[in-house]
């Protein structure tokens, strides 16, 4: 499996380096850490768009999920 693949089901840098034999500092710089961090926030988006849909059918639950995430995200607008 590739970085990108094993952060996208969330596993540590330090689980993600035990299997690929990559070491954690490798994994936290440069094209290593760009596509760790792309693998989870793939994953993460893939998540939200199953919420987003699941509210868009009326799902209580996932409604309340959705406007945390639409709380949250809002504050990425904070004026200074």
């Amino acid at each position: 499996m590739q970085i990108r693949e094993l952060a996208a089901l969330q596993f540590t840098v330090d689980e993600v380096a035990t299997i690929t034999g990559i070491t954690p500092s490798k994994l936290t710089t440069g094209k290593n850490a760009q596509e760790f961090l792309a693998g989870r926030l793939e994953a993460q988006a893939l998540v939200r768009q199953a919420i987003f849909e699941a509210a868009k059918q009326g799902s209580t639950p996932a409604q309340k999920e959705f406007m945390t995430l639409v709380d949250r995200s809002s504050a990425d607008f904070s004026e200074d």
